[in-house]
């Protein structure tokens, strides 16, 4: 039994350490992000469907996965800062790249002013006129016509304005298109040398097991 007892201690500390280790790793999941690529029009939905779209996400830019739901990526883009806020979403899985890591801007920052101004009350008199920063999201096609999506005086609202001129993120290579694959060479390596020392460990039990029965009285007596 010392013998047994010798053999299976190193044994079961492994496996021990190997499957308190595991689920550390899988835990390690950090966030998940894809891009609008150059020439593409990835419309940011409030639903599920197509008719749902309110912009389309800036070309190079970023939208931070939350879920996944069948061809749907549950997203978010923007954040809380300044005159911007975060705004949650979907997007489709194939309109998307994935990428490793968030490229070096997320999201575009880029305020843009909007003129409001009251009706004209006569030739002689000049209307009032405003002008406001306001955060843009995004352009929407509206048939042939170009709107802009902003956020202004905290509400969102579409403005007959056009942004074309803005800064593009340098795109790294792409870890597919579409569903982002996660590695899983790890996960396997980890499985086949928990079953490998399991097997080992359930041999050596009955290898030692069926041993001890072979030994006689007479031997047990002469090791006593």
């Amino acid at each position: 039994m010392k013998v047994l007892k010798a053999v299976l201690l190193p044994v079961l500390t492994a496996l021990v350490f190997l499957f308190a280790e595991t689920p550390l790793t899988a835990r390690a999941a950090t966030p998940r992000y894809a891009y609008a690529d150059m020439g593409s029009e990835v419309y940011f939905c409030t639903g599920k469907s197509a008719e749902s779209a309110v912009f389309i996400i800036p070309q190079t830019y970023c939208v931070e996965i939350l879920a996944e739901e069948g061809v749907w990526y549950y997203v978010k883009y923007g954040e809380d800062n300044g005159n911007y806020r975060a705004v949650y979403g979907y997007c489709l899985k194939t309109e998307l790249v994935a990428v490793d890591e968030p490229l070096e801007n997320l999201y575009l920052n880029l305020p843009i002013n909007v003129t409001f101004h009251t009706d004209e009350i006569g030739s002689l008199l000049p209307p009032l006129q405003i002008t406001v920063s306001a955060a843009y999201y995004g352009e929407y096609l509206l048939g042939k016509t170009k709107l802009a999506y902003v956020l202004c005086n905290d509400k969102f609202g579409y403005v007959p304005q056009t942004v074309t001129d803005y800064p593009l993120n340098e795109l790294p290579k792409p870890v597919g298109g579409g569903d982002i694959k996660v590695p899983e060479e790890n996960d396997n390596s980890t499985l086949i040398t928990v079953i490998v020392i399991t097997v080992a460990a359930a041999a050596a039990v009955v290898v030692l097991y069926f041993s001890s029965k072979r030994r006689s009285p007479e031997d047990s007596n002469t090791h006593e």
